[in-house]
């Protein structure tokens, strides 16, 4: 009977042991699901963006003057607000919903895309450097900058109810008159002057050789009344 007693206490306190262990083992598993890092946060609604700017060099375009005439840099800044969208370089979302870079596109008035920009900031610089001669040249003319919201894959997001993936902008461009070395040409302006500097140096070699040789008969000549001096010397002085 005593043996029956002791197996039952035994059995008891086995089982009492496993379920403290399950007890232990639930309260961990709901800590790690609790924990913040791990639930993405939900959007405070749908994501958009705005182009806010575009700027030429000299103002931003719209605000009057001399705000169409692309600067000597040949950068077309452009500036966006986003709104329930993060921003992060490409590869650091993971699962955070609404999140990803920007994509800035520049096209021409017959829809060719001419330059293209990824960022994870609310300000780009597009450089149209190369744009100047190339199979598509910038001219003076209408353009289009586009701003695309993108995912970590490069994918567009696609609009909810109230946002947009996308937005874009149409603005008049005029190149620069007064560059002293222009882009299409690179040291062009440099040439020149090298070019200038050898004919000079051509001529000056002409008229240095011309008045070189006149110089030297006339020092020709000195060399002569020089000997003649000296004889004329010598003679008074065997004469004395």
């Amino acid at each position: 009977m005593g043996a029956t007693v002791n197996a039952s206490k035994s059995t008891l306190l086995r089982g009492l042991r496993a379920l403290g262990y399950s007890a232990c083992l639930l309260a961990v598993f709901q800590a790690c699901s609790g924990d913040d890092t791990s639930t993405p946060l939900t959007p405070a609604g749908p994501a958009s963006v705005e182009i806010t700017g575009i700027s030429l060099g000299n103002g931003l375009v719209g605000d009057g003057g001399e705000s169409s005439v692309l600067a000597c840099d040949y950068k077309i800044g452009v500036t966006v607000q986003t709104t329930n969208w993060t921003l992060y370089p490409p590869g650091r979302c993971g699962s955070t919903p609404q999140c990803g870079q920007l994509r800035v596109t520049l096209t021409s008035a017959s829809g060719n895309v001419l330059a293209s920009s990824i960022a994870a900031g609310n300000g780009v610089a597009l450089d149209v450097r190369t744009l100047l001669p190339g199979a598509a040249p910038i001219e003076a003319g209408r353009y289009t900058i586009q701003v695309e919201l993108v995912d970590d894959a490069g994918k567009v997001h696609v609009a909810l109810d109230g946002g947009n993936g996308s937005a874009e902008t149409e603005f008049s461009l005029t190149l620069p008159a007064d560059c002293a070395n222009p882009p299409d040409m690179p040291g062009a302006g440099g040439a020149g002057g090298s070019g200038g500097a050898s004919n000079a140096g051509a001529s000056g070699d002409g008229a240095g050789g011309t008045a070189g040789d006149g110089a030297a008969g006339d020092g020709a000549a000195g060399d002569g009344a020089a000997g003649v001096a000296g004889a004329l010397s010598s003679a008074g002085a065997t004469a004395g």
